[in-house]
């Protein structure tokens, strides 16, 4: 993602005004003291803020790498030359599509100096979406969000299983939308797209409006061949800033399946990574 300056500052100016700090009582290196008073920001804008980076030496510093620790924020500081105790900005912008809830980076500002320790910066925000789609463990309640982040914005799935164990392929997605985000009329599934053989999908709307998506082997005693495949469902809805939700079904079939060691971050060994796309806990 690559911002020119003069866009930089026009989505800055449109995203990042509710819910922030003053200029004045913002502090150095931050942009909200904490979580409570970060910025607001619904799914489908960016976060954006311009933080304020103090040297807090007696001498004069120059920036010589900005590392964040996610490599989905867009970094600018247009100027690098920073006088002993005096501040510079640091501009942030974070595409939020596919999250919801509290956020948070950490910038590390090296310096050109051996002997001068790296700035730390750290971003807050947070972040209502416009449809939540969250993974639901064995044993879990569907009914309710998880309360693990880990299983919370969950757009890809990882299964393994051998090819005549097809019945072990089994998947739970609870979708859902805020009362703040819900369509006139209620927040509805309006059907699922899915070209493949290997899954079946059906919808079931639960007690409080969200729906409870359960993909499962389209021929439980059947078999398949082996292989690694990547499947997209495209769960499609009533929402007008979400219509369209792609979800990765990662599956490998193998007679070794149970010994092969997954990655799910890269879960096929080396194949092109989803874009955008958190990733599930591997099970």
């Amino acid at each position: 993602m690559r911002w020119s300056l003069p866009t930089l500052l026009v989505v800055m100016l449109s995203a990042c005004g509710a819910g922030a700090p003053a200029a004045a009582e913002q502090p150095d290196n931050t942009n909200a003291v904490d979580q409570e008073h970060a910025p607001l920001v619904r799914e489908i804008e960016p976060f954006a803020a311009v933080i304020m980076v103090r040297n807090p030496n007696d001498r004069a510093v120059k920036v010589k790498l900005l590392d964040p620790t996610c490599t989905c924020a867009a970094l600018e500081m247009p100027d690098k030359f920073i006088l002993p105790k005096a501040a510079v900005p640091l501009r942030i912008v974070v595409d939020n599509r596919n999250r919801s809830g509290e956020q948070h980076i950490g910038v590390s500002v090296f310096l050109t100096d051996p002997d001068a320790e790296a700035i730390e910066v750290t971003a807050r925000w947070n972040v209502r979406a416009c449809v939540q789609v969250d993974g639901i463990a064995a044993g879990a309640d569907p009914a309710v969000r998880p309360a693990d982040v880990a299983w919370r914005d969950v757009y890809r799935y990882v299964t393994k299983a051998r090819p005549d164990e097809l019945r072990r392929l089994r998947k739970r997605v609870r979708i859902s939308c805020v009362p703040e985000e819900a369509p006139p009329g209620g927040f509805k599934v309006e059907g699922i797209d899915y070209g493949g053989t290997l899954w079946a999908f059906a919808s079931t709307v639960q007690a409080d409006g969200s729906v409870l998506i359960t993909a499962t082997a389209r021929e439980p005693d059947g078999t398949a061949p082996e292989g690694d495949r990547d499947e997209v469902a495209v769960v499609r809805t009533n929402h007008p800033d979400k219509a369209r939700i792609e979800l990765h079904f990662v599956s490998i079939i193998s007679k070794n399946a149970g010994e092969r060691q997954v990655d799910p971050q890269d879960p096929l060994g080396g194949l092109p990574p989803i874009p955008g796309l958190p990733v599930s806990p591997g099970k």
